[in-house]
């Protein structure tokens, strides 16, 4: 039997290139069953290794954190005092990376309880300078990050100058994602920041996959591939431009980049999707900024 290199894909339930994107579908299907995720983590963590993540996505994520800054200095001027991230994940780098740039409190938010104290101490050791404890819940308190999961930003009063995420919106079926906006356009005081990845999650460990390989599904066919664990809602930059100024937001800037579609994309896209111009079409990701 010849061998099949396989990859590393942090979405990924094996993270084998072999599998092929429908069968890693089925995959993720059968991880949905109770107790799937822990299973779905296990793997990740002892299979495919990608957690604890490695220092270069890290630093990664440090970055992330310091452009959120930049576009708060940039549109209202000074660090915000308070942050509140949207899909704050298992180790929370982008809200330990905040507070070591001077955010004083931090409001990391996920729908699930995915945080992990050993996963948020090893991001620790690498993002933060000084002598900083964080062995509990409590001591993260403390120290100015405050996990809540499961969070609805729709269900407090508690406003934040300024909201942010990273690559989660697709992740979001649009009607939530409605309710969301909502929330943020309530509980934000200064502005909101958000970047988006427009391109099928599936072609990221398998690279003869065209990255809009989705594009070519109705909603029906789509449907038995969309996973909970590997939900995407296939928006486009312009339905997330119309969503935040439906919510009551000024767009303050927005930007996408531009893919290259092969031929066969371009001749199959779904009947659903022929209305959008072809630059917004094949985005591959975006950023949205608003007030």
């Amino acid at each position: 039997m010849t061998a099949v290199p396989c990859c590393v894909d942090p979405d990924s339930p094996v993270g084998c290139l072999s599998m092929g994107w429908r069968l890693k579908a089925m995959a993720f299907r059968v991880l949905e069953m109770p107790g799937g995720k822990h299973a779905h983590y296990f793997l990740q963590r002892h299979v495919t290794r990608t957690w604890p993540r490695p220092a270069a996505t890290l630093v990664s994520l440090q970055n992330i954190a310091r452009r959120v800054l930049e576009d708060y200095a940039r549109h209202v001027g000074g660090t915000p005092s308070s942050v509140l991230e949207i899909g704050a994940g298992r180790d929370l780098a982008v809200p330990l990376a905040l507070r070591r740039l001077g955010v004083a409190k931090v409001i990391a938010s996920d729908v699930d309880r995915l945080a992990r104290l050993d996963l948020i101490q090893h991001a620790a050791r690498r993002i933060l300078t000084g002598d900083v404890t964080l062995e509990s819940w409590d001591h993260l308190e403390r120290f100015g990050v405050c996990y809540r999961a499961p969070h609805d930003v729709t269900d407090t009063d508690q406003k934040v100058d300024c909201s942010c995420s990273n690559e989660v919106l697709e992740h979001i079926p649009p009607d939530q994602l409605v309710r969301l906006l909502a929330g943020l356009r309530a509980v934000t005081i200064g502005i909101t920041t958000h970047s988006i990845d427009y391109s099928d999650h599936y072609a990221r460990s398998d690279s003869s996959l065209s990255r809009f390989n989705f594009l070519k599904y109705d909603d029906a066919q789509w449907r038995p591939f969309n996973s909970g664990l590997q939900y995407v809602n296939r928006l486009r930059h312009s339905d997330y431009v119309r969503l935040f100024r439906e919510a009551g937001f000024a767009i303050l800037e927005e930007s996408s980049v531009p893919g290259e579609p092969s031929a066969e994309i371009v001749d199959n896209v779904a009947p659903r999707f022929r209305q959008y111009e072809p630059a917004d079409l094949f985005a591959l990701r975006g950023r949205i900024v608003a007030q």
